[in-house]
């Protein structure tokens, strides 16, 4: 596969990939990011140029170091050719599958591509499937973004003022990096040092937001991954079924629409309260799915928190 690295190339595969979302949702978002100054140090590659077929986004290989750390060794897939993907990810080239590592994509029929794949290489899939919601604003992306991501984050914390929860003496603000701990040890993936530093990576680089208490003490939230999916959402429990979460989503939501950044979210199928939530929020449930294959080599299968 072609390693894509010039500036104006990356925009133009991230305008044609705006043509197949919600599937390409993944790459796309990964993209955006690698487009607005790549902090989590990206890499895109295609299978040909200018005419493409399949596009994989990696971290490039001075952040793969360690080998156990699949919030860092994640790759995220959007191919026109699925027939022909076991041929380009069976190639240690592509992906390390001597490390433990997470694929991601919103694309139906993958799982037997990826399957056979880990088959060959003998390592372990542990596969999940979950609904996709994006808004209709989404579907709608023309890929235009031309405000740089950097710049209009930092004036929306100068002007926080316009973003103010309507629940008196509730402030809807930025996830400051210091709740990254709160956060972990909150999320059902995460509750290990691992996840911690990926936590607190996303926190620095993208804006997550929340709702203060009149303490000014985060009692719900959500973080912005690199690939501009919100995930790790939680109200803390004596605040849960208040509409915490919802009141300081409208906020967030319309800082998003604002700076033109991408976003969208899954939810769990029997997590029927979250289905409520985001389609309360005018979020639509897509035609293609979530889905996510954790693959551990045999050396690892061994410890116990895999």
């Amino acid at each position: 596969m072609l390693l894509l690295q010039e500036g104006r190339m990356l925009q133009t595969l991230h305008r044609s990939l705006a043509k197949s979302i919600p599937e390409s949702l993944k790459v796309y978002g990964s993209i955006f990011h690698i487009n607005q100054g790549n902090p989590f140090n990206l890499e895109v590659l295609v299978d040909s140029w200018p005419e493409y077929q399949t596009v994989i986004t990696r971290p490039q290989k001075e952040e793969m170091t360690d080998d156990m750390d699949h919030y860092t060794n994640t790759y995220h897939i959007f191919t026109k050719t699925p027939e022909r993907l076991p041929e380009l990810l069976e190639s240690n080239e592509v992906i390390n599958w001597d490390h433990i590592l997470t694929i991601q994509g919103c694309q139906q029929g993958l799982n037997e591509k990826i399957q056979s794949v880990a088959a060959s290489k003998s390592v372990r899939i542990d596969y999940s499937k979950r609904f996709l919601y994006a808004t209709e604003t989404i579907l709608q992306l023309k890929a235009s973004n031309k405000r740089r991501f950097g710049r209009s984050y930092e004036a929306s914390i100068q002007n926080i003022g316009e973003f103010r929860s309507e629940i008196h003496n509730f402030k809807a603000t930025f996830l400051d990096v210091s709740y990254s701990e709160l956060v972990n040890n909150k999320w059902k993936f995460g509750k290990n040092e691992k996840s911690l530093r990926y936590i607190k990576s996303c926190i620095q680089n993208f804006p997550g937001y929340c709702l203060l208490d009149p303490e000014g003490n985060p009692i719900t939230w959500t973080v912005m991954e690199p690939t501009c999916e919100l995930r790790m959402a939680y109200t803390l429990a004596e605040y849960q079924g208040r509409g915490m979460l919802g009141e300081m989503m409208k906020a967030y939501m319309k800082y998003l629409h604002q700076n033109e950044i991408p976003f969208y979210l899954h939810v769990e199928d029997m997590n029927e309260n979250s289905h409520k939530a985001v389609r309360h929020l005018n979020f639509n449930a897509m035609p293609c799915d979530w889905h996510e294959w954790k693959s551990i080599p045999t050396r690892f299968q061994h410890l116990p928190h895999f």
